[in-house]
C-alpha cells in the first residue's frame, strides 16, 4: 500500500511539472515578427487588485524582432515558439492574448513602455536569451538582471519583489502606461483596455 502511494505521489508530481519542447532555431526564425513601432521595452506587471502591488513581471522587447521574456511565467500558446523563458513571434494579437490571459477578477495588467534604441533593445533580447530558464518566484530578479546592464536601467531594483520594478518603470522619462482589466468578473470574456498615456 505504501509503495502504491509513493508511486502515485511521484506520478502526480511529474504531471504537475511544466513540460515543453524548446523551439528549434528554424521555428524561431519562421515566427520572427518585426514591429513597425519604434524600439522599446515594456514592463508588464500583473497587479493584485486587493493590495495594489505587482505579483509578476515580464518584458515585451521590441528590437530587430519583438519577443516576450516571461521568466517563471505560466503562459504558453501552441502557435508561439518558446525557448527557455522567451516567446518568439509576439505580434499585437499575441500580446493582447497574453494580457487577457493574466487580467482576471483578482489581478489587472499594467504596462509601462519605455523608448530605447534598436541596439539597446537587441542587447536586452540577448541578455534575456543568456538568462536561460528561471526558477519559480524569481521573475523580478531575472528581469532586473536582464535590464541592469543596459542604460538607463542600471538602477532598477534587484529583489524578489516585482513591485519595485513597477514603481521604477512608472517614474522613467517618456514612459507610456496602459492597463487591461477584466470587466465581467470571473467569466473571462470581456476586458477593458486603456490607451497608452504619458504620466
Amino acid at each position: 500500500m505504501r509503495r502504491a502511494f509513493l508511486v502515485l505521489t511521484a506520478a502526480l508530481a511529474l504531471a504537475a511539472c511544466e513540460t515543453y519542447r524548446p523551439a528549434s532555431p528554424e521555428e524561431i526564425e519562421r515566427a520572427r515578427y518585426v514591429s513597425d513601432e519604434p524600439p522599446s521595452v515594456t514592463l508588464i506587471s500583473m497587479v493584485n487588485n486587493r493590495t495594489g502591488r505587482s505579483a509578476h513581471s515580464a518584458l515585451l522587447i521590441n528590437g530587430s524582432q519583438q519577443v516576450l521574456y516571461d521568466p517563471a511565467g505560466t503562459f504558453t500558446h501552441p502557435d508561439l515558439p518558446r525557448r527557455d523563458d522567451i516567446h518568439y513571434g509576439m505580434t499585437p494579437r499575441y500580446v493582447d492574448y497574453y494580457e487577457r490571459y493574466h487580467a482576471r477578477f483578482s489581478h489587472h495588467v499594467e504596462a509601462h513602455e519605455v523608448p530605447v534604441s534598436r541596439a539597446k533593445a537587441d542587447q536586452l533580447i540577448a541578455n534575456a536569451q543568456a538568462e536561460g530558464k528561471t526558477l519559480k518566484a524569481h521573475c523580478a530578479l531575472a528581469v532586473a538582471d536582464v535590464l541592469r546592464p543596459v542604460p538607463p536601467f542600471e538602477t532598477v531594483p534587484r529583489s524578489y519583489y516585482p513591485e519595485g520594478l513597477r514603481a521604477d518603470f512608472a517614474a522613467m522619462p517618456g514612459v507610456r502606461t496602459s492597463y487591461v482589466r477584466e470587466v465581467d468578473v470571473g467569466k473571462n470574456q470581456e476586458w477593458a483596455r486603456s490607451d497608452p498615456a504619458q504620466p
